[in-house]
């Protein structure tokens, strides 16, 4: 046997665990935020349909697994957006139902996000867009109706609104009205865009705002007496409006 006899050194390396692809590192920073800045834009501006997470990605300077690791998928990216882009407006309507807002705050509430994202009604009102599109916008749609109408029925509650208005009706009518100067006309011209020939457009467009503000003040606005029994009696200086039943059937 050879006077330098080798020693065997048994070495055993010991699996890593696999990182799951696309998944920051531990004390790597969070990109969360930066994805949906860059895909608020991009969706807003193109369109859900024209937006792919690859363009998404590129934007915000990351990879396209760390797209899928935080959001799964493009409709769960696309809801996130319409979420974020409504929450400070979810917020209020959830504070709200504590306090007692005007009808003026809960117009400024709902008009807030579309003075800062104008491309954001588009996006919510879409019957051509794909169908996991039209999902995600009916599921924020929801969202914001039902925190709508859970704010009136407290403001009834507390006596600062009329109690014969249909809380969900009215919900739906306020958002109508609010949003209208922010859609486009049937011929795909804006307010902003028809505007602009003849003043200033920001100008125009709070004008209109304020104008349906006041029509939205003017019919929730709290009457002296029981509609009801002002009818009954005839009493000519009682409301000129008819009182309807809840429910008609």
């Amino acid at each position: 046997m050879s006077e330098f006899a080798m020693k065997t050194v048994s070495v055993v390396i010991e699996p890593r665990p696999a990182r799951r692809r696309g998944r920051p590192l531990k004390d790597g920073p969070d990109r969360r935020e930066d994805i949906i800045d860059a895909s608020t834009h991009l969706f807003l501006k193109d369109g859900y349909t024209s937006t792919t997470l690859r363009r998404i990605a590129h934007a915000a300077n990351v990879n396209v697994a760390l797209v899928h690791y935080y959001f799964t998928s493009k409709q769960g990216l696309y809801q996130e957006v319409l979420n974020s882009a409504l929450q400070a407006t979810l917020c209020s309507l959830k504070d709200f139902q504590r306090t007692t807002p005007s009808v003026d705050e809960i117009a400024r509430t709902l008009t807030a996000p579309l003075y800062k994202h104008p491309d954001l009604i588009q996006s919510l009102n879409t019957p051509n867009a794909p169908p996991e599109a039209r999902d995600a916008a009916e599921a924020v749609m929801r969202r914001l109706s039902l925190s709508l109408t859970a704010c009136i029925k407290s403001l009834q509650r507390a006596g600062t609104l009329r109690c014969d208005l249909d809380p969900e009706l009215f919900a739906q009518t306020c958002l109508e009205l609010c949003w209208a100067p922010f859609k486009s006309d049937q011929s795909g011209t804006s307010i902003e865009e028809e505007a602009a020939r003849t003043c200033n457009p920001t100008e125009l467009l709070t004008r209109h705002v304020e104008q349906n503000t006041l029509v939205l003040a003017s019919a929730a606005a709290c009457l002296t007496g029981d509609p009801k029994s002002a009818e009954k009696k005839g009493d000519p200086d009682g409301p000129p409006f008819r009182h309807f039943p809840e429910k008609v059937i």
